[in-house]
């Protein structure tokens, strides 16, 4: 690596880091969704997120969003909480491949967020199950959890219901 790289690589760093805390900024205040701002109990943000809409007699639903861990220490998505007139239990989980299936499991330890990290919750990767809907998750409409975190902190949000057009979901169960 040349002397002028060594010296540009820092700056780019934080350069990119500035903008990239200023996007989520932006997109998390664009979306209508100011309250998910940085969380002073837990020091999470959460950018992004909704839940996808599904028809009208679906007994699960997914939801999606990042978390951006803004203290100087690891946090641990332990466990989510949703209203039981919405779905019987939301669930933390991961997509893996097993041979050529892609297959869904539940972390029961949670998904830990590193210190000043973050994590995405997408469809093929970690996402929120919610399981034994009540009713469909209708777009336009919205849905209130509750994050909960090692040690018991806790982080209510509110997300959109929309439609999503990814080509890349999974069947969930």
């Amino acid at each position: 690596m040349s002397y002028l790289s060594k010296l540009l690589k820092p700056l780019l760093t934080a350069t990119y880091i500035t903008a990239l805390s200023f996007s989520a900024s932006s997109v998390a205040i664009a979306h209508g969704h100011q309250e998910h701002n940085v969380n002073q109990e837990t020091d999470i943000m959460v950018m992004n997120g909704y839940a996808r809409a599904t028809f009208s007699l679906a007994k699960t639903g997914a939801v999606y969003f990042t978390l951006h861990n803004q203290s100087d220490k690891d946090k641990i998505l332990t466990s989510v909480t949703v209203s039981k007139e919405l779905a019987s239990e939301a669930q933390i989980h991961t997509t893996v491949m097993e041979g050529d299936v892609m297959k869904m499991r539940e972390l029961a330890d949670g998904v830990t967020i590193g210190a000043g990290e973050m994590v995405s919750f997408e469809s093929g990767g970690y996402h929120i199950m919610l399981l034994g809907l009540n009713k469909g998750l209708v777009e336009g409409s919205e849905l209130k959890l509750t994050l909960i975190f090692e040690g018991n902190d806790e982080l209510d949000i509110t997300l959109p219901v929309k439609k999503d057009d990814a080509k890349n979901h999974h069947s969930h169960h």
